[in-house]
């Protein structure tokens, strides 16, 4: 191939860009972003914002508040937000108890109970108390 055809090659894929952020082709969805994430949520999903607590615990001026849905600010240390992290990304629960408390811990008064709890397993117990996910977790089809 010639240098002048991958030039034309790329000059024609340059166009086909032009028009979709033109929105000819349709939105594009990485464009989006809040795509795949759930329409309920008023406020950054608290996987996002756990991770920004974690991510920023080294920096001259880390992130240390979650905020919930209904506009409540939480102080959480970084021990803390390791532990939100977890509950939320472990394959230890069934699927449907995960999805529930993806969406309570959205909301003030479960975060502010976990939150509260203090330590890594008095936040686990808590967890366990309120949600009970059971000793064996959900057989993957996998």
């Amino acid at each position: 191939m010639k240098l002048k055809e991958m030039l034309d090659d790329v000059k024609m894929h340059e166009i086909d860009d032009d028009l979709r952020d033109l929105g000819l082709g349709g939105p594009d969805s990485a464009d989006d972003d809040n795509a795949g994430l759930d329409p309920d949520f008023k406020q950054t999903p608290m996987i996002m914002q756990v991770g920004k607590v974690l991510d920023s615990r080294g920096n001259p001026n880390p992130v240390t508040e979650l905020t919930t849905d209904d506009g409540a600010k939480h102080k959480v240390s970084w021990q803390q937000a390791s532990v939100l992290k977890m509950l939320l990304t472990t394959d230890k629960v069934k699927p449907d108890i995960k999805r529930q408390f993806t969406k309570d811990v959205q909301q003030a008064d479960t975060l502010g109970m976990l939150l509260k709890a203090g330590n890594q397993d008095e936040m686990i117990k808590a967890f366990l108390v309120k949600y009970n996910p059971g000793a064996a977790p959900e057989k993957s089809n996998y």
